[in-house]
């Protein structure tokens, strides 16, 4: 069976609005031609989901009522069920399930995740992990059920939207405030035309960004500046990069080795080692523009050609083809 005939109910959670990364892997499945039952359990009846362990950030289990799915799953006939993100798994059925159909699991939040995910991670036909130190941690504990899948972008990101001058700056941080990034970006907005987007940063940031504001945000601003550190404390490789790649604004973000997995440093983009080489070349690259906007460019066309959800989502359902039932 062709992954391009396939029919897939899709399970997931959209906490971020129009820009959240599981709808943007939803919509990569559109992209690839696919037939998808889209079922988002933030907007359909509290039945369907049951969190009795409290669980938040992507941690699981956290439950779907195979009971109140099953009729419209029955009635779908799907060659694939993805439950994708947030914990998500099965309350019951997965074996008798599995039968019938591969159930994929995608976690999109390790390694931060990994303690309560590997618990039941191998009771999917197939898991994916957006973290290459995750995926060496669940071969290490024997899951060959697992398989790196790191994060990616839909076709939405690299549609070229207008600057909006009541959104433009020089530089822009689109991400969650945490005390650890607060004295850089305190620094940052001292010395640049700073804009601030996300929760968790004081009064004085513009607030988290969804959809087209999400957008809007990005194309507005010439430089963006990931910060590679999770809440946990360990440094990864995160959808942002792929995000502001996307766009063709000029990104900045520390060096560190898993990044030379996707992109060139300094051709691509712009790696710094601390707050006093960060700021120095964002001064260098304000005075360079040509040379800015070359490296910018370079890592738009590579993270077009490599760094798509509709790419990723194609080795996906390669590596599930043994499982597809004919």
């Amino acid at each position: 069976m062709k992954d391009s005939t396939l029919r897939i109910t899709f399970l997931g959670r959209y906490a971020n609005g129009p820009t959240d990364i599981v709808r943007s892997i939803f919509m990569g499945l559109l992209e690839l031609g696919h037939t998808v039952q889209e079922i988002n359990v933030a907007s359909a009846p509290r039945r369907l989901v049951r969190n009795p362990y409290g669980k938040v950030g992507g941690n699981g289990p956290v439950f779907v009522r195979y009971s109140a799915v099953e009729p419209m799953i029955r009635q779908f006939k799907p060659d694939v069920i993805i439950l994708c993100a947030g914990g998500l798994i099965f309350d019951k059925g997965m074996d008798t399930l599995k039968e019938r159909v591969p159930v994929v699991g995608i976690t999109l939040s390790d390694p931060d995740v990994f303690p309560t995910v590997s618990q039941y991670a191998d009771q999917f036909t197939l898991h994916t992990t957006n973290s290459l130190r995750a995926f060496e941690r669940y071969q290490a504990r024997g899951f060959t059920n697992t398989i790196l899948m790191p994060f990616a972008v839909d076709s939405r990101f690299f549609v070229p939207r207008r600057p909006d001058p009541a959104w433009q700056a020089d530089v822009a941080v689109i991400g969650h405030g945490r005390p650890d990034r607060l004295p850089l970006v305190n620094r940052l907005r001292r010395l640049f035309n700073t804009r601030v987007y996300g929760k968790g940063w004081p009064r004085w940031s513009q607030g988290p960004v969804r959809g087209e504001d999400w957008f809007r945000a990005a194309y507005s601003s010439r430089m963006l500046i990931n910060f590679p550190r999770t809440a946990a404390g360990y440094t990864n490789v995160k959808v942002g990069v792929f995000e502001a790649t996307a766009t063709g604004r000029l990104l900045f973000t520390e060096y560190f080795d898993e990044m030379r997995r996707y992109f060139e440093y300094d051709q691509e983009i712009v790696g710094y080692r601390d707050a006093d080489d960060l700021v120095e070349k964002i001064r260098y690259y304000l005075d360079h523009p040509d040379e800015a906007e070359r490296i910018a460019k370079a890592g738009q066309l590579r993270c077009a050609a490599e760094h798509t959800w509709a790419r990723r989502l194609s080795q996906l359902f390669a590596a599930l083809q043994p499982h597809l039932k004919k």
